[in-house]
């Protein structure tokens, strides 16, 4: 008997301990496949190869994580962005907060009729110069009413850096990080957003060389058109995610409960021997 209780916990924790990254849906984490980047388009040493993404919440912010197969500081020039749709105003179907060919589009999609466009966009840099901070990021706000992106807050080329919350941690596979007020997005619990995120270079006019819910290749040039919607309105793909009322633990706080679990079971079939 506890032997059998002692191997069931044990592959509980296992599972809870390892973070494998989900398929496009509505799930956090999410995935990308390793490797689908044009062969004609340099990857940056792996760093415009998008991994996937864990999105969550606490009753005040919501979190993005960003995990790319490649070390961010050689060379440092890549860009990364979101692109989200909160359901809260209408957005775009055709461009972004920088201006780049990249939309993210509801047209005729059954999985999310009610969604009008893009409404928030974030744009990333690892790199740095005289002007901008190295490692920082802007938020843009459609304004349905001047049809416009609005900062929130100072844009680094207004003369006003104002990079948001942005961590970036290299290694073999870095992370990026960014973390918004919900209150920003207008969400509540209960809400759902739909986004993509996106790689892309330095170079102002460059595209979505890499998308997160896209698990083939994106785009073939620097300068293409890429649009994200849902594969099932026929679309190369989107995620969705839900705000949370009362967020998940985290793995090593349900990896916690588990251990206790089992000193608890040994404790009581000592006092019972």
């Amino acid at each position: 008997m506890r032997t059998s209780f002692a191997v069931s916990v044990a592959g509980v924790i296992a599972a809870l301990a390892t973070t494998v990254f989900g398929a496009q849906g509505s799930t956090s984490p999410y995935s990308d496949a390793i490797g689908d980047i044009d062969p004609g388009i340099t990857t940056a040493g792996g760093t415009l190869d998008i991994v996937g993404m864990e999105v969550s919440n606490t009753l005040t912010d919501i979190a993005f994580k960003l995990t790319v197969n490649g070390n961010v500081t050689s060379p440092d020039w890549a860009k990364y962005m979101i692109g989200i749709a909160t359901q809260k105003t209408d957005g775009t179907l055709t461009g972004n907060g920088w201006g780049r060919p990249i939309n993210l589009s509801f047209d005729n999609d059954p999985f999310a009729a009610s969604i009008v466009g893009m409404n928030h966009w974030v744009g990333s840099w690892v790199d740095g110069s005289s002007q901008k901070p190295k490692g920082g990021s802007e938020l843009y706000t459609y304004d349905n009413g001047s049809s416009a992106w609005v900062a929130n807050g100072k844009s680094w080329d207004s003369g006003n850096p104002y990079p948001w919350p942005y961590t970036v941690t290299a290694g073999a596979q870095s992370t990026v990080e960014w973390t918004f007020p919900l209150a920003l997005f207008n969400l509540v619990p209960g809400n759902v957003i739909y986004f993509d995120a996106y790689s892309s270079g330095g170079g102002g006019g460059d595209t979505a060389i890499d998308s997160l819910a896209n698990p083939n290749v994106s785009v073939t040039s620097w300068g293409e058109t890429y649009t994200s919607f849902a594969t099932g309105a026929g679309g190369p793909g989107l995620n969705a995610y839900t705000v949370s009322a009362v967020p998940e633990p985290s793995s090593m706080a349900a990896v916690g409960l588990a251990g206790a679990a089992i000193a608890g079971h040994l404790m009581r079939r000592r006092r019972s021997a």
